[in-house]
């Protein structure tokens, strides 16, 4: 832990203002070129990374492992300093939409080690283990200054860089750490920056569990006063009151980390200002139909809103579709919308700038100018409230520079914690009644303010009639004296009418000679134009008459042309008409012929027809005749063989009728 915190000391006092120092050949290949910030936050980045890491493979996890100073003070400083980045490289477009994501992540895991420390049942947190080795450092501390040349802002503007500057008196890790109760850490501090960084988890549920078991289980860190600022801010940010979270965000009293912290939520508050007052302002009256609040100032909305300046204002507002018409803002013209990325259809973002006239200014400590990264990380800029001043501690040294290693230790060091909870509440108990006598005497001066305002409105009416007085002696003479100069300047007035109207008549007079000089030239001018004219028109008819001369005779060849086309076209038709008469004439020629060939054809075969169906009718008689010849053979055997049979059908007319049947189905 000695060496973790040594290197966490090293990397504040000589890499992470490398950027700010010049060049350095350490991060590129030429010595006269300048790191970029970017470079030095990835190398600080993966550093502290490892240091906690090394932390956690040393079993420094809180309750069922190690805890002491030394590994909360490491893990409060990485969290400053990812704190801090959030908002410093905001201005890096490539920190911005690639690492500011992963740098809240790294912050976030940070966080959540150190609560597991807070928590740590024994109350380990703020116990310093002595070390086997005597170091010359100050909890890592090496320097109380940045090594190497001065560092100088990105504006320009030198830093404060000095062992004897205001800075250092209030830093709370370094020499100062040592003598504090709390060894350096800064528990409320933290418990604050992890309730902002986590205001949007689970809708908010996240901090009212997280605040709820602080208020139960540690109530002195609950109602310390960084607490109860992240608290507010959740708050506001939870009621979308956004003029009360920029309230906080200038607020002197809000210290640079949170902050640093509340600028990755301005740009969601700023959108939520802008909808609730283009809803809420130029809103038309019930019944006159006017519209009133249509019109706000554009310098205002920068206050209210914590922008840079009005180009910032104004851009935001067109983003959003907001009328800006010179410098008011016009909401009754104005209608609020998110504008869309036309190809991957997601709302596009508006990220705001850096806000150095908010933010950055709070870097400011004393009269030396602004702290530098190292003093931030050593809470130079934490703020009244961020540690916990722990009488108890002071009156058991041994346990606070020896190593716990029997039951006994635990036991010292749990009854120390449990003191320490009891002294919380106790002066939690005198700050109630504190803030009661505070409340008592704020009404007491709250009344001799009223009077002395009345006493100093009677002076005022006083001194306003003696004045009103004095004004109306003063108004007086002014008149008389307006009246004697209105006279003076009467007289002077008709003097130089006199004289302007001598004047006017001796212009007058030159005025009409040059009339009449220009009317004798005009007139020339008139007639020389006039013969001009007459002489053009000439030329012009004569010039209209060969052209409708040349009209006439192109007017006639044609008329000839179209009538010869005329007699042809009738000759052709004539020619087409007579040659058509004779194709049909042969084609009824041949069409008869054809007719008569298919009579003759039909006629022969009938002919045909009709002689084969006589054969046929011949041979049927034939066949039939000799059938009859044997049935008329049986019968006249028969008729010798019954005596009694007199009559029989003749079989010929049997053979009649069936030769008729059959020959008209063969007809």
């Amino acid at each position: 832990p000695e060496v973790l915190e040594r290197v966490c000391g090293y990397l504040e006092e000589w890499v992470m203002e490398r950027d700010r120092q010049g060049p350095d050949y350490r991060f590129a290949q030429q010595p006269s070129i300048v790191p970029p910030p970017l470079d030095v936050y990835q190398f600080i980045w993966d550093r502290t990374r490892m240091i906690r890491k090394d932390f956690i493979l040393q079993n420094y996890i809180g309750n069922g492992g190690k805890c002491d100073a030394r590994a909360v003070r490491c893990h409060e400083r990485i969290a400053r300093w990812h704190a801090m980045c959030e908002h410093q490289l905001s201005h890096i477009p490539d920190f911005v939409q690639h690492q500011s994501q992963q740098n809240i992540a790294e912050l976030g895991q940070t966080m959540k080690t150190l609560n597991l420390y807070y928590d740590d049942a024994l109350g380990r947190s703020t116990l310093e283990v002595a070390s086997e080795e005597k170091l010359d450092h100050n909890q890592g501390c090496s320097s109380d200054i940045v090594m190497g040349k001065s560092p100088i802002d990105f504006d320009g503007s030198a830093l404060s860089n000095a062992t004897d500057g205001d800075d250092v008196s209030k830093r709370l890790i370094g020499k100062h750490g040592m003598k504090s109760p709390t060894r350096g850490t800064a528990e409320p501090e933290m418990r604050g920056l992890y309730i902002l960084l986590t205001m949007n988890n689970e809708g908010g549920m996240e901090v009212l569990k997280y605040s709820g078991r602080l208020c139960v289980q540690r109530p002195d860190v609950f109602y310390s006063r960084p607490v109860q600022l992240a608290l507010s801010v959740f708050q506001s940010k939870k009621e979308h009151n956004y003029a009360r979270f920029f309230k906080i965000l200038r607020s002197p009293a809000t210290p640079y980390l949170y902050a640093c912290i509340m600028f990755k939520y301005v740009e969601h508050m700023r959108k939520d200002a802008l909808m609730i007052m283009s809803k809420t302002y130029g809103a038309k009256h019930k019944t006159t139909g006017e519209p009133f609040f249509d019109s706000y100032p554009l310098e205002n909305l920068v206050e209210l809103l914590c922008y840079e300046n009005e180009e910032e204002a104004r851009e935001a507002c067109l983003h959003y579709g907001i009328t800006v018409q010179d410098d008011q803002v016009l909401w009754r013209h104005s209608k609020f919308c998110e504008p869309h990325d036309p190809v991957k259809n997601t709302i596009i973002q508006l990220k705001p700038r850096k806000m150095i006239r908010t933010i950055e200014c709070k870097l400011r400590v004393g009269n030396d100018g602004f702290v530098t990264r190292l003093s931030v990380c050593r809470g130079a800029v934490s703020g009244e409230g961020a540690t916990l001043s722990k009488s108890g501690d002071l009156q058991s040294p041994s346990l606070l520079t020896a190593p716990i290693t029997s039951d006994a230790d635990r036991k010292m060091a749990k009854d120390a914690a449990e003191q320490a909870r009891q002294e919380a509440v106790e002066m939690e108990k005198a700050r109630q009644k504190q803030k009661s006598e505070n409340l008592l005497a704020e009404k007491e001066r709250f009344e001799q303010m009223e009077k002395e305002k009345l006493k100093a409105k009677q002076l005022e009416a006083e001194r306003k009639r003696k004045a009103m007085l004095e004004e109306k002696h003063r108004a007086e003479e002014e008149r008389i004296k307006r009246e004697r100069q209105l006279e003076e300047a009467r007289r002077e007035r008709e003097r130089i009418e006199q004289e302007k109207r001598k004047r006017e008549q001796e212009e007058e007079k030159r005025r009409l000679a040059l009339e009449r000089e220009e009317a004798r030239k005009r007139a020339e001018a008139e007639e020389r134009e006039r013969e001009r004219r007459m002489r053009e028109e000439l030329e012009r008819r004569k010039l209209e008459e060969e052209v409708l001369r040349q009209k006439k005779e192109r007017e006639a060849a044609e008329k000839r042309k179209r009538l010869e086309e005329e007699r042809a076209r009738r000759e052709e038709e004539e020619r087409r008409m007579e040659q058509e008469r004779q194709r049909k004439a042969e084609e009824d020629r041949l069409r008869k012929e054809k007719e008569e060939k298919e009579h003759q054809i039909e006629m022969m075969w009938r002919q045909k027809i009709e002689r084969a169906r006589k054969i046929m009718i011949w041979q049927l008689w034939r066949k039939r005749m000799r059938r009859y010849d044997c049935s008329q053979n049986s019968t006249d055997r028969l008729v010798r063989l019954d005596p009694t049979r007199t009559h029989y059908p003749s079989p010929l007319n049997r053979i009649n009728s069936a030769f008729v049947a059959q020959t008209s189905s063969l007809a």
